[in-house]
Order: C-alpha cells, then sequence, then structure tokens
C-alpha cells in the first residue's frame, strides 16, 4: 500500500551511472553554441516593444505535481536539456548601455527541470517580510515563499542568471534579462551555469491568521499564487491586505516537500504528513509593503 510516510521517504539516491551520465550530458554543450542572433536595436528604458512572452524559467527547478505553461521538464535520471535563448539580443539598458542581453518576455529560454513525486527543501521568505520593511494595514503586502532543494543526490542542472538591468526603477517596473556575449563571429550566445535548484510542490497551501483573535484572514487550505519571477525562480506569492493593525501568522503547507530548514521564523517536520513553515508579521496602522524574494 502506497501510504504517505512512504512516499516522503521514498527518495532513492540517483544510481552512480545516472549521475555521471546526465552531469556529463549538460556539461558538453559548448556555451558559444548556446544562442547565437543578430543584435536587436536597443531596448532601454524598459521592455522593447513587439510580442512579448511569459517569464522564462531561468533556475533549474525540481516539480512535483504539475509544472508551468510551456516549461517541460524531465525525470530525475534525465532532466529536460537547457534551451538556449532565442530571438535577438537587446541593448541600451542602464546596467551597461554598451552590453547586450536576452530579455525577459522578449527572448525565451528554459532551465534544466525533472518532475518527482517529493523532494527535500529549505524555505526562504520574503525580504519585505523577513527584514525591516514597514508592513501596514490598508495596504497591499507581498507574501512570497521560496522552496531550495536540499538534496545533495540531486543531479546538478543548468541554468542562466537573470539580471535587473534598470537598477533605478522598482523592481516590478524593470526589465531583466541574462547578458548576451559576441561570438567573435557577429552573433552571440549566453552562458549557462549550474546553479541551485528550486522546488515547486503543485499541493501547497496556505493560511494567514489574525495572531489576536484566532480569526483567519486568509481561510485554511487555500493555493496561494505560483509563478516564475522575472529573475527566472519559481515562488510562491499571495498579495495579503488586512484591515487591522496586529500580529498575523502565515502558514505554509507542503504536502510533498521535507523541509529542513528556514531562513526565519518557524518550521515543522513530520514523516507522518505534511510539514509546515510559519512566520509571525507584524503589521502597523494605515500605509503600504511590499518586497520580492
Amino acid at each position: 500500500m502506497d501510504t504517505f510516510i512512504g512516499r516522503k521517504r521514498g527518495l532513492i539516491a540517483l544510481p552512480t551511472y545516472a549521475f555521471a551520465l546526465v552531469l556529463v550530458a549538460s556539461l558538453v554543450i559548448p556555451a558559444t553554441a548556446l544562442a547565437k542572433g543578430t543584435p536587436g536595436g536597443g531596448g532601454g528604458g524598459g521592455r522593447p516593444g513587439g510580442e512579448t512572452l511569459a517569464n522564462s524559467l531561468s533556475v533549474p527547478t525540481i516539480m512535483i505535481g504539475g509544472s508551468f505553461t510551456g516549461v517541460t521538464c524531465g525525470t530525475s535520471e534525465a532532466p529536460s536539456v537547457l534551451v538556449a535563448p532565442n530571438g535577438m539580443p537587446l541593448t541600451g539598458y542602464e546596467i551597461d548601455p554598451a552590453a547586450y542581453y536576452y530579455v525577459q518576455g522578449v527572448s525565451k529560454w528554459q532551465a534544466q527541470c525533472f518532475s518527482a513525486t517529493f523532494a527535500t527543501a529549505t524555505a526562504e521568505w520574503g525580504d519585505n517580510l523577513s527584514g525591516d520593511a514597514s508592513l501596514k494595514a490598508g495596504s497591499p503586502i507581498r507574501v512570497e515563499l521560496g522552496l531550495f532543494n536540499a538534496d545533495t543526490t540531486v543531479v546538478p542542472m543548468q541554468g542562466y542568471t537573470v539580471l535587473k538591468l534598470e537598477p533605478s526603477k522598482l523592481d516590478r517596473e524593470s526589465a531583466y534579462g541574462t547578458i548576451a556575449t559576441p561570438d567573435g563571429a557577429g552573433g552571440y550566445y549566453a552562458t549557462a551555469e549550474i546553479l541551485p535548484a528550486r522546488v515547486f510542490d503543485g499541493g501547497v497551501t496556505f493560511s494567514v491568521k489574525n495572531v489576536g483573535t484566532g480569526a483567519y484572514v486568509v481561510p485554511l487550505g487555500t493555493n496561494p499564487t505560483a509563478e516564475i519571477n522575472a529573475t527566472g525562480k519559481v515562488v510562491y506569492g499571495y498579495n495579503l491586505r488586512v484591515t487591522q493593525a496586529g500580529q498575523y501568522e502565515i502558514t505554509f503547507v507542503l504536502p510533498s516537500v521535507d523541509i529542513s530548514g528556514v531562513d526565519v521564523g518557524t518550521y515543522v517536520t513530520d514523516p507522518l504528513g505534511p510539514d509546515t513553515v510559519t512566520l509571525v508579521i507584524t503589521v502597523a496602522g494605515g500605509g503600504g509593503g511590499g518586497g520580492r524574494r
């Protein structure tokens, strides 16, 4: 019988031959062959015109219980192949006006990923929740949680580092992209890197409770929004708005992930059931708050 405890503890270390095969396969892709194209027109000052696409998956990810539109994943023995950026790199961005970048929403690419039934991970809350940002009643409070693979037997996977191209702008207003390097023959390529993997669990739910009154402002069993953010990382997000000042307890329930640590707050590892991560935030009266993990 397939019990929950069996599913949680059923992650088997990759066979040595499979680990070596996939690692070699991922490393033999020459950087100069990853992507080439003729540079396009200047882009600075926002995302260039033309057809736009959803954010590309830039960071390797273990997908549990689903994936994202347009993202195709492999298995733990054979992760999906790295997909190099398409289209033309663009220039004229504030970070380095002379450099060329493959830009989110203009070009498309995909880091390696694979599907699984469960994973082991650490959790990190959004910077606004774990830092000293002012959180105020009546204004949106961005709730974000990221999961980071903590299983050392997982095969290394490749992705692309994505940069904020317009540092003077708010995060939500800036363009983001990965650098395009000249290949010496009139074309460009993006250099892939082995990056720490993220974890996505399609069964995650969460809740938010007013500690003082015990009332839930976000009910138990609510599904957060899972998204690929501007830097190509999978995160859980929710725009919380509360009407009263006070302390609020945010709890995420992860049915298929063993949590081994969290940056702030607390977590519970339960071999017989879902693990949880919890953070209590303090909300002041009137104003705003936000942030991005």
